[in-house]
């Protein structure tokens, strides 16, 4: 698989997407090795960097100026409701989007994906997606950014998410109980440098180390 980023992605900011194939001979999802609330507060509140303002800026150059990002979200539902665990590697992306304040996707691989590209770019206007948790798809706007599986002519042939005014990942690719292979997808933001996005795959890496040392990471190029 290969990470295609397109001009117009690239001009929203957008120059240091970073992609990992994470492969376990074990399911993914398992309801028994997650993090306590304790121990999430200690991977991300302690020494926490300021939340970048790239995030916002992005969604006010999508047309969204004034919308919360997904980790400032995460952030606040956290600290008002509290952690809820939904196992290492759900935890570990959790964790990472709220240390850097980034949205985060991570999504099912299946063995047909084999030699397709992942595009990131803005929609045509012309494409739909199934929000996870539900069974009707939406339309997706005109100029809002999508990634997903490529098509011929480089254009999003399977949306794996959706960021605009609101942000979804498609329920087709949510990860099952025996998903043995998934995609996690960092977008970073504008006014970060490379870094950023690469901290965000070290801390997920550096969690699940600890909690899941059966699961490898293997950046896609």
């Amino acid at each position: 698989m290969r990470l295609i980023t397109s001009p117009s992605a690239l001009r929203l900011g957008l120059h240091h997407v970073r992609v990992w194939k994470l492969t376990s001979d074990q399911p993914l999802l398992r309801a028994d090795d997650g993090l306590s609330a304790e121990a999430a507060a200690g991977s991300w509140e302690q020494d926490a960097p300021e939340l970048p303002a790239g995030y916002r800026k992005l969604l006010a150059d999508l047309g969204y100026e004034g919308t919360t990002p997904a980790g400032e979200r995460l952030r606040e539902g956290v600290r008002s409701r509290g952690w809820r665990s939904h196992g290492a590697v759900v935890d570990a992306v959790s964790v990472a989007t709220l240390r850097h304040g980034a949205g985060i996707g991570l999504h099912s691989l299946f063995k047909e994906d084999e030699g397709s590209d992942l595009v990131v770019t803005r929609a045509a206007g012309t494409e739909r997606i199934v929000p996870a948790f539900s069974t009707k798809s939406k339309p997706v706007p005109a100029g809002d950014l999508l990634y997903g599986l490529a098509d011929p002519d480089g254009a999003v042939e399977e949306p794996f998410a959706w960021l605009g005014r609101r942000d979804c990942d498609a329920a087709s690719r949510q990860l099952a109980p025996d998903s043995g292979e998934a995609l996690l997808v960092v977008l970073g933001c504008p006014g970060e440098d490379a870094a950023h996005s690469e901290a965000i795959g070290a801390t997920v890496a550096h969690l699940l180390a600890e909690l899941r040392p059966d699961v490898t990471l293997r950046p896609v190029a």
